[in-house]
C-alpha cells in the first residue's frame, strides 16, 4: 500500500489536501451535490466556527497537546468590552487565537477528567498527537487520508466532546455523527488494530468513558464507507453531481410522526 505519513503538519495544511477523508464521505452521504461544492468547486461560504467547535479544538489541545495551549489559546476578558477588544486583538496579532475564560476553564477541567480516568490516561501515556497519514484505495484508486487524534501503537484514539458520554447516549451521537464510518476509515489504513474513543462530557462532572465499537457496528461503517468512496468516485469519474432527486416525489410523513398528539396543535388565524 502507498502510504505517507507527516508529523506536525498545520491543520490548514492537512485539510487542503483534496484526498479524501472521513468528512468526505459524510458530505457525499447527504448527495453529490453537496460534496462536489464542499471539496470539489469549493462554493464560498460563512465561517462555521462555532462555540462547539471552537470548545472542541480546545478541549483536543489541552487534552492532547498541553505544551502547547498557551501558545494557541489565551484567555481573554468579554470582547464586548474595550479591554476585551484590545486582549484579542493583540493576541490574534501574535498569532494565538483569544477565547473566554469561561471555555479555558472548561477545557482544563475536561482535560483533567480525561487524565484522571484510568483506562483513558493509559491509552494518552505513551504515543503521538495529529500524525497525518494518506494511501490509495484499493477498490476505487482514490488517495484518501486521516489524521488520528492520538496514535499508541496499533491503537487509534479519537477524542470527542459530547453532552453524553453514557454507553446509550454515545450510541446515539456514533449513529448520528456517523462515528462508525470514521472508525471505518480509520482502520483501512492499515497501520491500527484498534480504534478507541474516548467520550467526554462538557458539563460538570465531566463524566468520560472508553469505547470500541462491536463487530456489527464497524462492519455497517465499512458498508456505508465503501458505499460513500464509490460515490466520489462515480462522481468524479461522471462529473455526475446527483442531488435528492430530479422527478416529481411522493413524500411520507416518518412513522413517529403519527399519534404523536400531532392534532392538537392550535391553528393560526391569518
Amino acid at each position: 500500500m502507498n502510504r505517507a505519513i507527516i508529523d506536525h503538519l498545520s491543520n490548514a495544511d492537512y485539510h487542503a489536501d483534496p484526498a479524501v477523508s472521513a468528512s468526505h464521505l459524510h458530505q457525499v452521504a447527504r448527495s453529490g451535490q453537496h460534496y462536489w461544492a464542499r471539496y470539489v468547486t469549493k462554493v464560498p461560504e460563512l465561517p462555521k466556527s462555532t462555540a462547539a467547535m471552537i470548545t472542541g479544538s480546545l478541549v483536543h489541545c489541552a487534552v492532547l497537546e498541553p505544551i502547547e495551549l498557551l501558545k494557541r489559546y489565551g484567555a481573554c476578558p468579554p470582547r464586548n468590552t474595550k479591554p476585551g477588544k484590545e486582549a484579542a486583538a493583540e493576541m490574534q496579532a501574535n498569532g494565538i487565537e483569544p477565547v473566554s475564560e469561561a471555555d479555558m476553564l472548561l477545557a482544563g477541567n475536561m482535560s483533567r477528567a480525561v487524565r484522571h480516568h484510568p483506562y483513558a490516561a493509559e491509552l494518552l501515556s505513551a504515543g503521538k498527537a495529529e500524525t497525518s497519514i494518506w494511501w490509495d484505495d484499493p477498490e476505487t484508486g482514490l488517495r484518501c487520508k486521516c489524521r488520528p487524534d492520538w496514535i499508541n501503537g496499533r491503537i487509534c484514539v479519537d477524542l470527542k466532546t459530547t453532552t453524553d458520554a453514557s454507553p446509550k447516549g454515545f450510541a446515539r451521537s456514533v449513529a448520528s455523527f456517523r462515528y462508525h464510518v470514521q472508525a471505518a476509515h480509520y482502520l483501512a489504513v492499515g497501520l491500527f488494530d484498534q480504534f478507541v474513543f474516548i467520550a467526554v462530557e462538557k458539563e460538570a462532572p465531566f463524566a468520560v468513558a472508553c469505547y470500541e465499537l462491536d463487530a456489527d457496528a464497524l462492519t455497517e461503517g465499512q458498508r456505508l464507507r465503501d458505499r460513500d468512496l464509490q460515490r466520489i468516485a462515480n462522481c468524479r469519474a461522471m462529473a455526475a453531481l446527483p442531488g435528492y432527486g430530479d422527478e416529481l416525489q411522493i413524500l411520507s410523513l416518518p412513522a413517529w410522526s403519527y399519534g404523536s398528539g400531532s392534532d392538537t396543535i392550535t391553528p393560526i388565524d391569518f
